[in-house]
């Protein structure tokens, strides 16, 4: 059953429960309020009739000047009584009826007769079919002689004027059940609409669709559960945008590295078939075993790189305090060979700053970007080792002057097998794992490593270390990192 008729239900049964309850309360009320009215003055009528008989029969005592008979003034004495609703039995000493005014005769017990004998006055209430009657019954002596009275009300109305109040209670009921069925459904309806909308925002989203969001401006908790409901909807976009962004990136990785082991293996297989085939050519021979070497090298280096790739990122970090300054010198004096042929100026700038790193990595990062930019570079530019500090945040970078790339491609360069210009990359023999390694060795560090290019201006690539690896000279401990504990300097 749906969310909105629960409501609905439930509400309906709540007015009927409150005014089933209110309505047989109130009417019992009522009903027992007049009946008690209608007792007291039924005991007050009988009172005075008593004491209007006892003053007839003591007048006619005196005029006859002599003892009366009670009996014989029965007949009289009902007479009396000649109200539509009222009536009078009398009944002598051993309750014979000696006279009545009563449209019939009762055919159930009269204990009451026997309770007023004994000098009680008393009532009782009787059912006779419909109608409903009150008894009140007292005893009169006059000169020793008694005579019982009961006085005899129809009290019919006040049970009349109870179902009549029923009546009402479960006409007006049913109206009133019109109207709040209508007013809950509408309210039912306007309440569960901001439900309805969250329901198809998740219906969207779980076909597909994780933009949508649910549009619901309230500031009670419905609005806040929307309000949350869309932030976790953010939140699954961009992990799905993530989990997408990274199976791209293994399906790359996954053609990247098929391709490059295709290419070799294409070749090493082509020239062995040829040389099984062909005649024995010493030249051919050679030069077919020299491709062979070269391309089975080539598969040797990158599942090499690929290892270290894995080393790097399972290997725990040998963290030391490091000079900065000197290590990028050693790094300039490796690659300035290479400087020098491709007529590229390699230069170191910055203040020293000691940084707790891992010195080899490092070295291999820097070594990796340095290469990529003289490989970026044309004769007579030059390649910037620095070091600097930016937020209080030591950052090592190594800037071109060369052809620079396009935003898109910063953002893929440091997949592994990725490669801008492939034909270029290979023919110097890179296999585009380079700053893919420079990537992971930043990342082990806790460091961040940002690509800055512009076409036609040139590249800088920044290794920005937090400031917890950042270390002073007067500290005498430094803070755990990598599962390192403390030591001292």
């Amino acid at each position: 059953m749906k969310f909105g008729w629960k409501i609905f239900f439930l509400c309906m049964g709540i007015y009927v429960i409150s005014l089933t309850i209110t309505g047989m309360v109130v009417t019992e009320n009522t009903y027992k309020s007049l009946l008690k009215k209608d007792i007291e003055r039924s005991l007050e009528e009988e009172s005075n009739l008593h004491s209007t008989l006892a003053l007839y029969l003591l007048n006619n005592q005196r005029i006859a000047q002599e003892k009366i008979e009670l009996k014989n003034y029965s007949k009289s004495m009902v007479d009396m009584v000649k109200t539509d609703r009222n009536y009078l039995e009398i009944f002598d000493e051993k309750l014979n009826l000696l006279a009545t005014n009563a449209p019939r005769a009762w055919f159930f017990s009269r204990d009451e007769l026997d309770v007023a004998l004994k000098g009680q006055k008393n009532f009782v209430l009787k059912r006779d079919k419909d109608q409903l009657y009150l008894f009140v019954t007292n005893v009169l002596e006059i000169n020793e002689e008694k005579i019982v009275l009961s006085l005899i009300k129809d009290i019919t109305h006040v049970n009349n004027h109870r179902k009549e109040q029923y009546l009402l209670f479960i006409r007006t009921g049913l109206i009133g059940l019109a109207f709040v069925a209508i007013i809950t459904w509408g309210l039912s309806t306007f309440l569960l609409k901001p439900f309805r909308e969250l329901s198809l925002t998740t219906q969207n989203i779980a076909s597909g669709n994780y933009h949508v969001r649910a549009k619901v401006n309230r500031k009670d908790e419905v609005g806040l559960l929307a309000e949350q409901f869309n932030t976790m909807a953010d939140k699954i976009e961009q992990k799905i945008n993530q989990l997408e962004e990274e199976g791209q990136r293994q399906q790359r990785f996954i053609d990247n590295l098929t391709h490059e082991l295709r290419t070799p293996l294409t070749s090493i297989i082509g020239y062995a078939e040829y040389l099984l085939k062909a005649k024995y050519n010493p030249e051919i021979f050679q030069k077919s075993l020299n491709y062979i070497y070269s391309e089975g090298n080539r598969m040797l280096k990158v599942a090499k790189t690929l290892m270290n790739m894995i080393l790097v990122r399972e290997k725990p970090l040998q963290l030391k305090e490091v000079q900065v300054m000197p290590l990028l010198i050693e790094v300039r004096n490796i690659m300035e060979v290479k400087g020098e042929k491709a007529g590229i100026v390699l230069e170191v700038v910055g203040e020293d700053t000691r940084i707790l790193l891992d010195r080899d990595l490092l070295k291999v990062a820097i070594t990796n970007l340095v290469d990529n930019a003289i490989n970026a570079s044309n004769a007579g530019q030059k390649i910037t080792i620095g070091v600097e500090k930016i937020q209080e945040k030591v950052c090592i970078f190594v800037a071109d002057e060369g052809k620079g790339m396009e935003e898109c491609e910063t953002k893929k360069i440091t997949e592994p097998f990725y490669r801008i210009d492939k034909s270029r990359s290979r023919k110097e023999g890179g296999i585009g794992l380079g700053l893919a390694i420079c990537y992971q060795i930043a990342d082990e560090h806790g460091a961040e490593l940002e690509i800055e290019s512009k076409i036609g201006i040139g590249t800088k690539i920044k290794i920005k270390f937090t400031k917890m690896l950042q270390v002073r000279s007067n500290l005498d401990k430094i803070p755990c990192y990598n599962n390192i504990c403390k030591e001292k300097i």
